[in-house]
């Protein structure tokens, strides 16, 4: 009988434990294959980059500054859709539901996994590829001194005299915020599909997405047609901080809204699982 009947250290501890033990392969796998699709692109990226090139700086570091996030962004999806994975069998849902800790429990373990350890995960696997490149090249053009990691200080900067991926601090939070929201979304996915989970959840929000702006669209041809155009007295200008400050406190409050909607969805589930 469970006496703590929502958190408790200990369990959730010996919970980590269990499931790390009994997916440590799948893990190994994922872990490698996110380490292999990013090292053979910034190889790839490298072998037309570095033929022929004479330059001060690394000519590769804008393209592993925009794969940074392609691949943050494609990965963590991706990740997040295996929230529940294993709910999509009869096994892991039997597995899962006589499990003796609470739905709390269980969530917050998957959840952690697919947003904080996945976070983790990637900037170790990313920086393992960058140095993979770094010693192909090193080796293959010993007589290129410019051949180094990329410094992921180059994601933000104004001003700068080398590439940068987000002009300001303020660009770069609505960007991490943007995509935990969209992270989010498929995380809430996974508990309500427990098959296809990436595929639906990527066509549910494809076709939302297209459906509001269709519409958006179709409303602003109307209020706007011949020529007519509609404006408030005394209109505030809104400043770039205001504006993207306002993008990030919006992402925050979906993002939270998904998490809280997808454990209860979850808990749900197992009630309807174990009927």
């Amino acid at each position: 009988m469970i006496k703590d009947t929502f958190f408790s250290l200990p369990r959730f501890m010996n919970l980590c434990r269990k499931e790390m033990v009994e997916s440590w392969k799948s893990n190994v796998l994922r872990i490698v294959l996110l380490y292999g699709v990013m090292a053979v692109a910034m190889v790839c990226n490298g072998y037309f980059e570095y033929h022929g090139q004479k330059s001060s700086m690394d000519p590769t570091w804008p393209f592993l500054l925009a794969t940074f996030v392609w691949v943050l962004w494609g990965f963590g999806c991706l990740s997040a859709s295996f929230t529940m994975e294993k709910m999509k069998t009869k096994t892991g849902r039997i597995s899962t539901l006589m499990t003796p800790v609470t739905s709390f429990e269980k969530f917050f373990f998957r959840w952690l996994i697919c947003t904080v350890v996945f976070l983790v995960v990637f900037l170790i696997t990313y920086k393992l590829a960058d140095y993979t490149r770094v010693m192909v090249y090193s080796l293959a053009y010993p007589e290129k001194d410019f051949i180094a990691p990329v410094d992921l200080s180059h994601l933000v900067g104004k001003g700068k005299y080398y590439y940068t991926l987000c002009r300001t601090g303020w660009e770069f939070g609505a960007l991490i915020a943007a995509y935990f929201f969209v992270q989010s979304l498929f995380i809430l996915g996974s508990t309500i599909w427990s098959k296809n989970s990436f595929l639906k959840t990527f066509a549910s929000v494809t076709v939302i997405v297209l459906g509001y702006f269709g519409v958006g669209v179709f409303m602003g041809k109307m209020l706007l047609k011949r020529g007519v155009y509609y404006s408030f007295v005394d209109d505030v200008a809104m400043s770039d901080e205001t504006m993207w400050g306002l993008l990030i406190a919006i992402c925050i409050f979906f993002t939270l809204f998904n998490w809280t909607l997808a454990y209860f969805r979850f808990k749900e589930s197992e009630i309807i699982n174990r009927m």
